[in-house]
Protein backbone atom coordinates (compact mmCIF):
# COMPACT_ATOMS: atom_id res chain seq x y z
CA UNK A 1 0.00 0.00 0.00
CA UNK A 2 2.84 2.41 0.80
CA UNK A 3 4.17 2.16 -2.75
CA UNK A 4 0.73 3.16 -4.00
CA UNK A 5 0.72 6.07 -1.56
CA UNK A 6 4.13 7.21 -2.83
CA UNK A 7 3.20 7.04 -6.52
CA UNK A 8 -0.14 8.79 -6.01
CA UNK A 9 1.42 11.54 -3.85
CA UNK A 10 4.16 12.08 -6.44
CA UNK A 11 1.59 12.42 -9.22
CA UNK A 12 -0.36 14.92 -7.12
CA UNK A 13 2.83 16.93 -6.62
CA UNK A 14 3.44 16.99 -10.37
CA UNK A 15 -0.14 18.03 -11.05
CA UNK A 16 -0.82 20.57 -8.29
CA UNK A 17 2.55 21.39 -6.62
CA UNK A 18 0.89 22.13 -3.26
CA UNK A 19 -2.46 21.45 -1.54
CA UNK A 20 -4.80 24.45 -1.14
CA UNK A 21 -3.53 26.62 1.71
CA UNK A 22 -6.74 26.35 3.72
CA UNK A 23 -6.32 22.57 4.02
CA UNK A 24 -2.52 22.39 3.99
CA UNK A 25 -1.08 20.68 7.13
CA UNK A 26 1.95 22.97 6.98
CA UNK A 27 -0.37 25.97 7.27
CA UNK A 28 -2.06 24.29 10.24
CA UNK A 29 1.34 23.83 11.88
CA UNK A 30 2.04 27.48 11.17
CA UNK A 31 -1.15 28.56 12.95
CA UNK A 32 -0.16 26.54 16.05
CA UNK A 33 3.29 28.13 15.99
CA UNK A 34 1.68 31.56 15.59
CA UNK A 35 -0.28 31.10 18.81
CA UNK A 36 2.89 30.47 20.80
CA UNK A 37 4.82 33.16 18.94
CA UNK A 38 2.40 35.80 20.23
CA UNK A 39 3.13 34.90 23.86
CA UNK A 40 5.54 37.36 25.45
CA UNK A 41 7.76 35.95 28.19
CA UNK A 42 10.84 37.31 29.93
CA UNK A 43 13.92 35.23 30.51
CA UNK A 44 15.96 32.79 28.46
CA UNK A 45 14.73 29.64 30.16
CA UNK A 46 11.07 30.66 29.93
CA UNK A 47 11.36 31.35 26.21
CA UNK A 48 13.26 28.12 25.63
CA UNK A 49 10.59 26.07 27.44
CA UNK A 50 7.88 27.89 25.51
CA UNK A 51 9.65 26.86 22.31
CA UNK A 52 9.78 23.24 23.47
CA UNK A 53 6.03 23.23 24.16
CA UNK A 54 5.42 24.86 20.76
CA UNK A 55 7.36 22.18 18.88
CA UNK A 56 5.84 19.33 20.88
CA UNK A 57 2.37 20.72 20.19
CA UNK A 58 3.04 20.62 16.43
CA UNK A 59 4.52 17.13 16.68
CA UNK A 60 1.51 15.92 18.68
CA UNK A 61 -0.84 17.37 16.09
CA UNK A 62 1.17 15.71 13.31
CA UNK A 63 0.86 12.35 15.05
CA UNK A 64 -2.87 12.95 15.48
CA UNK A 65 -3.21 13.58 11.74
CA UNK A 66 -1.17 10.49 10.85
CA UNK A 67 -3.20 8.16 13.05
CA UNK A 68 -6.61 9.72 12.52
CA UNK A 69 -9.07 6.77 12.33
CA UNK A 70 -10.32 7.37 8.81
CA UNK A 71 -12.48 4.45 7.54
CA UNK A 72 -11.56 2.37 4.50
CA UNK A 73 -11.17 3.22 1.61
CA UNK A 74 -10.83 6.88 2.57
CA UNK A 75 -7.87 6.07 4.84
CA UNK A 76 -5.77 5.41 1.72
CA UNK A 77 -6.74 8.79 0.28
CA UNK A 78 -5.91 10.45 3.60
CA UNK A 79 -2.45 8.82 3.69
CA UNK A 80 -1.82 9.93 0.10
CA UNK A 81 -2.86 13.47 0.95
CA UNK A 82 -0.62 13.66 4.04
CA UNK A 83 2.42 12.44 2.11
CA UNK A 84 1.63 14.81 -0.75
CA UNK A 85 1.68 17.69 1.75
CA UNK A 86 4.94 16.48 3.33
CA UNK A 87 7.31 16.89 0.38
CA UNK A 88 7.60 19.49 -2.33
CA UNK A 89 9.21 19.16 -5.75
CA UNK A 90 7.17 21.11 -8.29
CA UNK A 91 6.56 24.02 -5.89
CA UNK A 92 10.31 24.60 -5.47
CA UNK A 93 10.79 24.37 -9.23
CA UNK A 94 8.01 26.92 -9.85
CA UNK A 95 9.43 29.39 -7.30
CA UNK A 96 12.93 29.13 -8.78
CA UNK A 97 11.61 29.47 -12.33
CA UNK A 98 9.68 32.59 -11.32
CA UNK A 99 12.98 34.08 -10.15
CA UNK A 100 14.60 33.18 -13.47
CA UNK A 101 11.74 34.63 -15.56
CA UNK A 102 11.91 37.89 -13.59
CA UNK A 103 15.69 38.09 -14.13
CA UNK A 104 16.29 37.66 -10.39
CA UNK A 105 13.87 40.36 -9.30
CA UNK A 106 14.55 40.95 -5.55
CA UNK A 107 10.86 40.58 -4.66
CA UNK A 108 10.69 37.16 -6.36
CA UNK A 109 13.93 35.96 -4.78
CA UNK A 110 12.71 37.19 -1.38
CA UNK A 111 9.90 34.64 -1.53
CA UNK A 112 12.33 31.73 -1.10
CA UNK A 113 15.15 33.17 1.04
CA UNK A 114 15.24 34.88 4.45
CA UNK A 115 18.06 37.36 3.74
CA UNK A 116 17.24 40.91 2.58
CA UNK A 117 17.46 40.55 -1.20
CA UNK A 118 17.36 44.32 -1.75
CA UNK A 119 20.91 44.51 -0.41
CA UNK A 120 22.22 41.77 -2.71
CA UNK A 121 23.94 42.12 -6.07
CA UNK A 122 22.58 40.26 -9.11
CA UNK A 123 25.17 37.50 -8.65
CA UNK A 124 24.37 37.21 -4.95
CA UNK A 125 20.68 36.83 -5.78
CA UNK A 126 21.60 34.07 -8.24
CA UNK A 127 23.59 32.47 -5.44
CA UNK A 128 20.66 32.78 -3.02
CA UNK A 129 18.28 30.96 -5.39
CA UNK A 130 20.82 28.19 -6.06
CA UNK A 131 21.43 27.79 -2.32
CA UNK A 132 17.71 27.68 -1.58
CA UNK A 133 17.16 25.07 -4.29
CA UNK A 134 19.97 22.84 -3.04
CA UNK A 135 18.97 23.19 0.63
CA UNK A 136 15.33 22.48 -0.16
CA UNK A 137 16.34 19.23 -1.81
CA UNK A 138 17.07 17.94 1.71
CA UNK A 139 14.29 19.74 3.61
CA UNK A 140 11.58 19.38 1.00
CA UNK A 141 12.36 16.14 -0.80
CA UNK A 142 15.00 13.76 0.53
CA UNK A 143 14.34 13.94 4.29
CA UNK A 144 10.55 13.57 4.23
CA UNK A 145 10.72 10.74 1.68
CA UNK A 146 13.47 8.95 3.60
CA UNK A 147 11.44 9.12 6.80
CA UNK A 148 8.42 7.91 4.86
CA UNK A 149 10.41 4.94 3.54
CA UNK A 150 11.44 4.02 7.09
CA UNK A 151 8.46 4.99 9.25
CA UNK A 152 5.62 5.45 6.77
CA UNK A 153 3.39 8.51 6.59
CA UNK A 154 3.81 9.30 10.33
CA UNK A 155 7.55 9.75 9.76
CA UNK A 156 7.04 12.11 6.83
CA UNK A 157 4.39 14.32 8.46
CA UNK A 158 6.26 14.45 11.77
CA UNK A 159 9.38 15.62 9.95
CA UNK A 160 7.33 18.26 8.14
CA UNK A 161 6.00 19.55 11.47
CA UNK A 162 9.50 19.94 12.94
CA UNK A 163 10.89 21.47 9.76
CA UNK A 164 8.03 24.00 9.69
CA UNK A 165 8.86 24.98 13.26
CA UNK A 166 12.50 25.49 12.31
CA UNK A 167 11.55 27.53 9.24
CA UNK A 168 9.31 29.85 11.26
CA UNK A 169 11.14 30.29 14.57
CA UNK A 170 14.57 28.66 14.23
CA UNK A 171 16.51 31.93 14.07
CA UNK A 172 19.34 33.41 16.12
CA UNK A 173 17.88 36.83 16.71
CA UNK A 174 15.81 38.49 19.43
CA UNK A 175 13.39 36.22 21.25
CA UNK A 176 13.98 33.44 18.70
CA UNK A 177 17.51 32.93 20.02
CA UNK A 178 15.95 30.86 22.82
CA UNK A 179 12.32 30.43 21.75
CA UNK A 180 13.40 28.78 18.49
CA UNK A 181 16.48 26.94 19.76
CA UNK A 182 14.74 23.59 20.38
CA UNK A 183 13.10 23.69 16.94
CA UNK A 184 16.44 24.44 15.26
CA UNK A 185 18.33 21.73 17.13
CA UNK A 186 15.66 19.07 16.59
CA UNK A 187 15.56 19.90 12.88
CA UNK A 188 19.37 19.57 12.80
CA UNK A 189 19.12 16.12 14.38
CA UNK A 190 16.43 14.92 11.96
CA UNK A 191 18.31 16.27 8.92
CA UNK A 192 21.79 15.11 10.01
CA UNK A 193 21.79 11.70 8.30
CA UNK A 194 19.59 12.67 5.30
CA UNK A 195 21.81 15.68 4.52
CA UNK A 196 24.78 13.34 4.21
CA UNK A 197 23.06 10.45 2.46
CA UNK A 198 21.63 12.83 -0.14
CA UNK A 199 25.17 13.51 -1.39
CA UNK A 200 25.08 10.08 -3.03
CA UNK A 201 22.94 11.58 -5.79
CA UNK A 202 25.42 14.41 -6.31
CA UNK A 203 28.22 11.87 -6.62
CA UNK A 204 26.32 10.16 -9.45
CA UNK A 205 26.54 13.38 -11.49
CA UNK A 206 30.02 14.57 -10.54
CA UNK A 207 32.73 12.53 -8.89
CA UNK A 208 34.08 14.05 -5.70
CA UNK A 209 30.80 15.77 -4.73
CA UNK A 210 30.27 13.54 -1.70
CA UNK A 211 33.60 14.31 -0.06
CA UNK A 212 33.51 17.97 -1.04
CA UNK A 213 30.02 18.39 0.42
CA UNK A 214 31.07 16.83 3.72
CA UNK A 215 34.31 18.77 4.07
CA UNK A 216 33.00 22.17 2.96
CA UNK A 217 29.47 22.20 4.40
CA UNK A 218 28.51 25.78 5.26
CA UNK A 219 26.70 24.74 8.44
CA UNK A 220 25.94 21.50 10.26
CA UNK A 221 23.66 20.19 7.52
CA UNK A 222 24.61 22.51 4.67
CA UNK A 223 26.26 19.68 2.74
CA UNK A 224 24.17 20.05 -0.42
CA UNK A 225 24.97 23.76 -0.73
CA UNK A 226 28.66 22.91 -0.83
CA UNK A 227 28.07 20.00 -3.20
CA UNK A 228 26.05 22.22 -5.56
CA UNK A 229 28.83 24.82 -5.55
CA UNK A 230 31.26 22.06 -6.54
CA UNK A 231 28.90 20.61 -9.14
CA UNK A 232 28.32 23.98 -10.86
CA UNK A 233 31.78 25.41 -10.17
CA UNK A 234 30.28 28.63 -8.80
CA UNK A 235 30.75 30.86 -5.79
CA UNK A 236 27.90 30.47 -3.35
CA UNK A 237 27.78 32.90 -0.47
CA UNK A 238 25.61 34.28 2.26
CA UNK A 239 27.21 37.65 3.04
CA UNK A 240 28.51 37.73 6.58
CA UNK A 241 28.12 33.97 7.08
CA UNK A 242 29.96 31.92 4.47
CA UNK A 243 31.49 31.98 1.00
CA UNK A 244 32.34 28.96 -1.15
CA UNK A 245 35.00 29.42 -3.88
CA UNK A 246 34.18 29.55 -7.59
CA UNK A 247 33.22 31.95 -10.35
CA UNK A 248 30.31 34.34 -9.89
CA UNK A 249 26.98 32.58 -10.55
CA UNK A 250 24.91 33.75 -13.50
CA UNK A 251 21.34 33.16 -14.66
CA UNK A 252 22.36 30.06 -16.64
CA UNK A 253 23.76 28.55 -13.45
CA UNK A 254 20.40 29.01 -11.74
CA UNK A 255 18.74 27.23 -14.67
CA UNK A 256 21.25 24.37 -14.34
CA UNK A 257 20.60 24.18 -10.58
CA UNK A 258 16.84 23.89 -11.15
CA UNK A 259 17.36 21.19 -13.79
CA UNK A 260 19.67 19.33 -11.41
CA UNK A 261 17.17 19.66 -8.55
CA UNK A 262 14.48 18.17 -10.80
CA UNK A 263 16.66 15.22 -11.79
CA UNK A 264 17.84 14.28 -8.29
CA UNK A 265 14.33 14.74 -6.90
CA UNK A 266 12.99 12.19 -9.38
CA UNK A 267 15.88 9.89 -8.45
CA UNK A 268 14.89 10.27 -4.80
CA UNK A 269 11.34 9.15 -5.56
CA UNK A 270 12.76 6.05 -7.30
CA UNK A 271 15.14 5.48 -4.39
CA UNK A 272 12.22 5.69 -1.96
CA UNK A 273 10.24 3.19 -4.03
CA UNK A 274 13.19 0.77 -3.93
CA UNK A 275 13.47 1.14 -0.15
CA UNK A 276 9.76 0.41 0.23
CA UNK A 277 10.05 -2.72 -1.93
CA UNK A 278 13.11 -3.85 0.04
CA UNK A 279 11.37 -3.23 3.36
CA UNK A 280 8.32 -5.14 2.18
CA UNK A 281 10.43 -8.13 1.06
CA UNK A 282 12.32 -8.22 4.36
CA UNK A 283 9.06 -8.12 6.32
CA UNK A 284 7.51 -11.00 4.34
Amino acid sequence: MELTVLIAAFLLDLAFAEPPLVIHPTVWFGKIIGVFDKIELKGKISNFLLGVVCVLSCVTFAIFLAFLPVPYPFNLLWQIYLLFSSFSIKSMIKHAENCIKSNMDPSKVQMIVSRDTRKLTFNQRCSAVIESTSENFVDGVFSPLLYFAIFGVPGAILFRAVNTCDAMIGYRSGKYEYFGKFAARLDDVLNYIPARLSLIFFELFKRGSFVYGLKNRVKLNGTTIAATSYFLGVKLEKPGYYSLPGREPELDDVKKAVKFFTEISFLTVLFTALLLILRSNLAS
